[in-house]
């Protein structure tokens, strides 16, 4: 947990200094969501992120560990897939945000305003609500 908040640091200064960079280039219409994968799984995680224009790579998350990435949607480049896989479990894609949906109390996994987190377990993915702040299910394996 503790390498979580300082990834989270890591990125709020991230954040600021990409506003920054989007309010000058006249890109107003961007959003800046940091998305945080949280393995609550047993054995390792494999999660490979990306979007249309961006490959965030694939990574390792250890077990009990996570693992967090920037991600600047807008209308040119508006969701962000991620496949998930351990030894246990099929391989699982998951869309965990969508610019064109975001915001809307119907679809509350995309009404995170600068930062998702993503909870995966052995039953399936779990999103943070921001109303309540528990994670709730989003999809099984």
């Amino acid at each position: 947990m503790k390498k979580l908040i300082c990834i989270w640091g890591f990125f709020m200064v991230l954040i600021l200094r990409g506003s920054a960079i989007l309010q000058q280039s006249g890109v107003v219409e961007a959003r800046i969501i940091v998305e945080n994968v949280v393995n609550s799984l047993t054995t390792p995680l494999s999660v490979d992120c990306k979007t249309v224009n961006v490959d965030y790579g694939s990574q390792t998350v250890a077990a009990g560990e996570g693992w967090g990435f920037t991600v600047v949607a807008s209308e040119v480049d508006p969701s962000v897939e991620c496949v998930f896989k351990d030894g246990d479990h099929a391989v699982k894609t998951v869309e965990i945000w969508n610019y064109a949906r975001s915001g809307y109390s119907d679809v509350p996994w995309y009404n995170c305003d600068s930062s998702c987190t993503w909870e995966v377990k052995e039953d399936g993915f779990y999103y943070l609500s921001q109303e309540t702040g528990n994670y709730k299910l989003y999809s099984s394996w």
